[in-house]
């Protein structure tokens, strides 16, 4: 199970070498269930699939996927397993920059995940992207959840 303080890192190992894709005709597609991209020791942390797709430009994901994360509810301060799904569809590019290029306003060289050198694109930065939107902003472990108990004096 994932936790939001592991979420702030680099929980998810998922690199995947995109080079056999990038020599294939523009509109090949490689469909791969999340958890086979994932190291040996995460594959049960996500679940789901995601569709890989060459474009003229580059590499086109989407997908859907699942993950349970370990959150504390804002009202008892309890920790409870929030089941979260989410969707994908992203632009990924060769070169950094190439959003700026483009003439996107607003986008870093190290804000956007891109096609290394090497041809590998880090699909567990975008996995754990995609996972901390969807978390929810207030964490309740139940909708009737009566917060904190109330402690009396002693007397």
């Amino acid at each position: 199970m994932l936790t939001l303080e592991s979420l702030s890192d680099d929980p998810l190992d998922a690199h995947f070498n995109v080079s056999a894709l990038l020599q294939q005709p523009v509109g090949t597609t490689l469909v791969y269930p999340i958890s086979t991209l994932l190291g040996r020791d995460q594959e049960s942390l996500v679940s789901g699939t995601i569709r890989l797709i060459h474009t003229g430009r580059g590499v086109a994901l989407s997908g859907e996927g699942a993950a349970d994360v370990l959150l504390t509810c804002m009202r008892c301060l309890d920790e409870y397993c929030e089941h979260v799904t989410f969707t994908i569809e992203e632009q990924v590019h060769p070169e950094p920059r190439f959003a700026l290029r483009r003439g996107a306003v607003g986008f870093e060289e190290d804000d956007e995940v891109h096609i290394g050198t090497d041809n590998t694109l880090d699909l567990g930065e975008i996995l754990r992207q995609h996972i901390v939107l969807h978390l929810p902003l207030k964490p309740l472990c139940r909708a009737d959840c009566p917060g904190l108990e109330e402690i009396g004096p002693d007397v």
